[in-house]
């Protein structure tokens, strides 16, 4: 598994802000990480979903200029693509 994308977004799935790594569409991110909340389960500090082609992991980590009840942080890794 290779990183995708990380992305720091809303508990809604909404992304504020997100890098990519590999090459991926505004649209298949942003649906990925609408998709993601619906699938993970609430109140833990650390949380993974995975599908066949992506796994998508939670992380909440307290920074102190943005209320934890309002963003995550979202890493999307998939499997090594050949070259």
């Amino acid at each position: 598994m290779v990183l995708l994308a990380a992305a720091v977004c809303t508990k809604a799935g909404k992304a504020i802000v997100s890098r990519q790594f590999v090459e991926m569409t505004r649209t298949r991110i942003e649906g990925l990480l609408a998709a993601f909340p619906k699938l993970m389960n609430t109140g833990k500090q650390h949380t993974f979903v995975e599908t066949e082609s992506i796994r998508m992991s939670s992380v909440l980590f307290p920074y102190p200029f943005i209320p934890s009840s309002l963003c995550q942080v979202v890493f999307l890794s998939g499997p090594v693509l050949p070259v």
